[in-house]
């Protein structure tokens, strides 16, 4: 077969396979998503599986017919996210050996460093607790700084015991909230 020839078959078989991979690309971003784990680029994967099976179809070790390039390509997807899959957990493996080898040991702070600390961290907290709207934010000083429970809040407030559980919930949650926007800022 002339030259000529056998590059204008190379390029109609890889032009069958770029429209192939155009129509299919859904399914088999799909597909390939549920093969990879986290940190798999997924597309940079799907990217190396479509130039193998272009350059098989080219060179005429798979056919250019649509079951062939689907079969063909998943079974590429599946072999790449194996052996990625694979990588990543001697990765982490190796990571986590070599944080426990680095890891130095954990020193006693310095007592005037350790009051600080839980002086800044209360002072957070009064601050998170401040941004509650008044009914929880006295809910929360009840519980929390005057030791009540939530029987004798209840028995105090005439409220039923379960809806200051359900409020004291929320305020918790919300406190929470404000401390992780208060650490950020």
């Amino acid at each position: 077969m002339p030259k000529g020839w056998k590059q204008k078959a190379e390029h109609e078989a890889r032009e069958t396979c770029r429209l192939w991979f155009r129509a299919a690309m859904h399914r088999l971003l799909a597909y390939a998503r549920l093969q990879v784990d986290a940190d798999t680029d997924v597309e940079m994967l799907l990217c190396g599986v479509i130039t193998r099976v272009a350059d098989a179809v080219a060179e005429g070790r798979v056919p250019a017919q649509e079951e062939d390039l689907l079969r063909y390509s998943m079974r590429a997807i599946w072999h790449d996210a194996l052996r990625l899959r694979e990588r990543n957990a001697h990765r982490r493996e190796a990571e986590k050996q070599y944080v426990a080898h680095r890891t130095p040991e954990p020193t006693e702070p310095h007592p005037c460093m350790a009051a600080a600390d839980a002086e800044m961290r209360a002072r957070r907290l009064r601050q998170a607790v401040q941004l509650l709207p008044a009914e929880q934010a006295e809910l929360v000083n009840l519980r929390i700084w005057q030791e009540l429970s939530f029987a004798e809040i209840a028995r105090r407030s005439r409220t039923p015991e379960s809806t200051l559980r359900s409020r004291y919930a929320v305020a918790l949650r919300t406190v929470k909230s404000h401390l992780e926007h208060l650490d950020l800022g």
